[in-house]
């Protein structure tokens, strides 16, 4: 018995050792580096300590919003079943944020089908007909739109794109809408991801090499099936890239949003149809509530349930990727 108590703490012994070895390798290897090895090592170090910081942030931020939600989560008149409850009325206690959620999954759905397929259409364009004489020209406007403040996209759209609505698209299908709408609210949602997409994906068309393309057309391929075919699908990553970006613009957007979707407490059935986004009822009401410790943990459980639905359309998106690499042989 008393061998085998021995063999035991031996055991411990060596693995506390090794582990305080591993603890000090760096510092060893740093100490007997020469100068170009230890800024090897300081680089390495510099790239490690940005890529924690960033999980640690995320990771920080999901608590807190945990930390400030669980006041609604754990009321009576609240619960997890606020997430499928479609009525919110704070004055009677009541949270349901189901409305919010469709709201915004209608309305990024909407903007991510407009702004994809033109986006990566237009970088097509750009990348394998446009002149070179007009692609920077276009690629800088294309920039420049990226820039604009989401609040003077708003004030167009509500200037603009709502009275279209009204007065040319509703009529024709037969609709009476007031034009702040599930439509209006995609529609500028779209043009706003549009320069992100053509943008990133134009980039990632040309890193595909030239080669590939001239064995494409000396094959007997076409301009048009070679770049759908080929160059497309080689810069496959860099263009779900784009997508995944977009996504996450579309589903966090603010302010464009709320001016033109009319922030109605209504589940949209058509696309006439006002609607209310998570990110608008945040905005709209945290200022109001934030001495109701109720009703201000409503709107942070809102805000966890947003970053969570933005995590998993991320990684969906890179899983898509990962696909459609694999079944192109990248992976």
């Amino acid at each position: 018995m008393s061998n085998k108590n021995e063999l035991i703490t031996a055991d411990d012994e060596t693995s506390d050792s090794d582990f305080i070895s591993r603890l000090k390798r760096p510092f060893i290897d740093f100490n007997n580096a020469d100068r170009s090895g230890r800024v090897d090592i300081l680089g390495r170090l510099g790239l490690f300590i940005p890529a924690v910081a960033s999980t640690l942030i995320i990771v920080l931020v999901l608590a807190f919003l945990w930390v400030e939600s669980a006041t609604i989560f754990g009321d009576p008149s609240g619960g997890i079943g606020i997430i499928i409850n479609p009525t919110w009325d704070p004055n009677r206690d009541m949270y349901g944020i189901a409305v919010f959620i469709v709201g915004s999954l209608m309305c990024t759905g909407l903007a991510i089908g407009i702004a994809v397929p033109l986006g990566i259409g237009g970088a097509i364009f750009l990348s394998e007909f446009c002149p070179m004489r007009l692609r920077q020209p276009i690629k800088m406007i294309v920039e420049m739109m990226a820039a604009i403040p989401s609040i003077v996209y708003g004030l167009w759209a509500f200037l603009v794109l709502v009275p279209v609505v009204k007065n040319n698209i509703a009529p024709i299908f037969g609709s009476d809408s007031n034009g702040l709408s599930l439509l209006a609210g995609g529609i500028i949602l779209a043009i706003m991801l549009l320069p992100t997409v053509v943008t990133i994906s134009n980039d990632a068309l040309q890193t595909v090499p030239r080669s590939l393309r001239e064995a494409s057309l000396a094959l007997g391929a076409t301009q048009s099936e070679t770049s759908r075919k080929i160059v497309l699908s080689a810069a496959l990553p860099g263009v779900g890239a784009a997508v995944v970006l977009s996504l996450g613009r579309a589903v966090g957007e603010t302010m464009a949003v709320l001016m033109v979707t009319g922030n109605s407490l209504q589940i949209p059935y058509s696309l006439f149809d006002p609607t209310y986004v998570m990110t608008s009822i945040i905005t709209n009401q945290l200022g109001y509530a934030f001495v109701f410790p109720l009703w201000r943990s409503a709107l942070f459980a809102v805000g966890l349930i947003l970053l969570i639905m933005s995590i998993c359309f991320t990684l969906t998106a890179k899983l898509f990727i990962k696909w459609g690499m694999k079944t192109r042989g990248y992976i």
